[in-house]
């Protein structure tokens, strides 16, 4: 998130979930499948021809708008020499793209490919300008969010999305947790979302996350004043075997970016004017005692 005066801006690949008619996971498995062909020297219309297929439907499943069946998957790593575990875990993740939504949860398409991404991070690197995130919200904080943002939503969809945030959660405990860095403006601890014991409560849940090993959450004060964030919220999602992804929520749809530079070094900045985590747990704390 760059201004203008910092040059021309550089091009940048956006992936809307929701939208377009590819989920995240099925783009994953495609460009996976065509990078694969690709290494072994294997022009689309040949594996079509090889495994009865025409060229469009292996245009589709690089794309990602179709997903294989497993049986011409499977064919198609043997003929890349994509053997053993490699291809073991492409055809796992392949079934787990192929699935509408996730089993403990029934949440839409666009949720899935979200919770499915997370699952996936080692590491998640957030700033906020307003909300809490919601890997940090409690239950009750969340349906205040939740009906704002959707005021005509069902009771049954508001505990579907906040059965979602709760398994979401779940990556920040237990073996090989998600490790979670949140940078949050100070307007993001002073608003008052729900009643004052939901707003004590949230603030409190959130000096109880900090204390986890594997959570680091630091507070950009008003005294910092202009800072790199003004433009908006945004989380970057690391993986350990491909490339960092950039997650932006808008009412449009989710965006997913794929050239995270910018943000990181939005990121590195705001790390630069926050608070440190001690400093920032205790306002997070006087703040919640604040309330009444």
């Amino acid at each position: 998130m760059e201004s203008p005066a910092s040059g021309p801006p550089e091009s940048t690949t956006v992936l809307r979930v929701g939208i377009d008619r590819a989920s995240r996971r099925g783009r994953w498995i495609g460009a996976q499948l065509r990078a694969h062909r690709e290494t072994a020297g294997v022009k689309g219309a040949e594996i079509g021809k090889r495994i009865g297929r025409s060229g469009g439907t292996i245009s589709k499943w690089e794309s990602g708008d179709l997903i294989p069946r497993p049986a011409e998957m499977y064919y198609m790593l043997e003929i890349y020499g994509v053997r053993n575990e490699a291809r073991d875990t492409l055809m796992r993740r392949a079934e787990e793209a192929r699935q509408p939504g996730v089993s403990e949860v029934d949440v839409s398409d666009s949720t899935a490919d979200h919770i499915w991404l997370e699952s996936r991070a080692w590491r998640i690197e957030t700033f906020q300008t307003v909300l809490v995130p919601g890997l940090l919200q409690t239950p009750e904080h969340a349906r205040e969010v939740l009906m704002a943002w959707l005021p005509t939503a069902t009771s049954a969809r508001l505990a579907r999305a906040i059965a979602a945030r709760e398994l979401r959660q779940r990556r920040l405990s237990g073996e090989g947790p998600l490790e979670l860095s949140a940078i949050l403006d100070e307007a993001v601890l002073r608003r008052p979302v729900g009643s004052a014991e939901t707003a004590r409560a949230q603030l409190r849940f959130l000096v109880e996350r900090a204390a986890l090993p594997n959570v680091d959450i630091r507070v950009v004060p008003f005294a910092a004043g202009a800072h790199a964030g003004l433009t908006g919220a945004f989380d970057v999602l690391q993986f350990r075997d491909e490339d960092d992804i950039v997650y932006v929520e808008t009412r449009g749809g989710l965006m997913y970016l794929e050239r995270p530079a910018a943000f990181a070094g939005a990121l590195r900045r705001l790390e630069a004017v926050a608070l440190s985590s001690q400093e920032s747990v205790a306002m997070i704390g006087e703040i919640a005692g604040e309330i009444r």
